[in-house]
């Protein structure tokens, strides 16, 4: 399991707790694969739902399956500043909202879907099932932002 870490955002990750929650969801799942994460800001990560979905907005994440079927599963994006808004908004740590997005991203590399209500409904349904067994993961090494 590989996991390149692309940061293009002025807040600085550990690498280290990013790739221990993406390794604890992969293991959970029994999937044995790797992939990407680029953090982006705002701006960037709205080009990209410009450019790819036709959606003119920021949003936290994007994901882009290789579609391979074989070892590398895809690339995720994720915007930092829309993370830390909904961490804000939610009232939750950064680290939960942050590790909740990985996940999100993982289960649509994965095939998920959550464009109809459906779906939506089993894709959170499983993101927050994960997200409560890699608990330990989360809260692990004193939290997501190099000091």
């Amino acid at each position: 399991m590989g996991v390149t870490i692309i940061n293009n955002h002025p807040l600085k990750l550990k690498s280290s707790w990013v790739r221990r929650v993406v390794k604890s969801v992969l293991e959970l799942l029994d999937v044995d694969g790797s992939l990407s994460l680029v953090f982006v800001d705002s701006n960037e990560i709205r080009e990209y739902n410009k450019k790819f979905r036709g959606v003119d907005r920021d949003t936290d994440v994007i994901s882009f399956p290789s579609g391979d079927g074989k070892d590398y599963l895809g690339d995720i994006i994720i915007c930092l500043d829309v993370v830390r808004e909904n961490a804000e908004d939610y009232g939750v740590p950064l680290e939960e909202e942050l590790a909740r997005v990985i996940i999100h991203g993982i289960l649509h590399l994965l095939g998920y879907r959550d464009y109809e209500p459906e779906e939506k409904e089993v894709m959170e349904k499983e993101q927050e099932r994960i997200l409560a067994l890699i608990q330990d993961s989360v809260k692990a090494g004193r939290g997501c932002l190099k000091k």
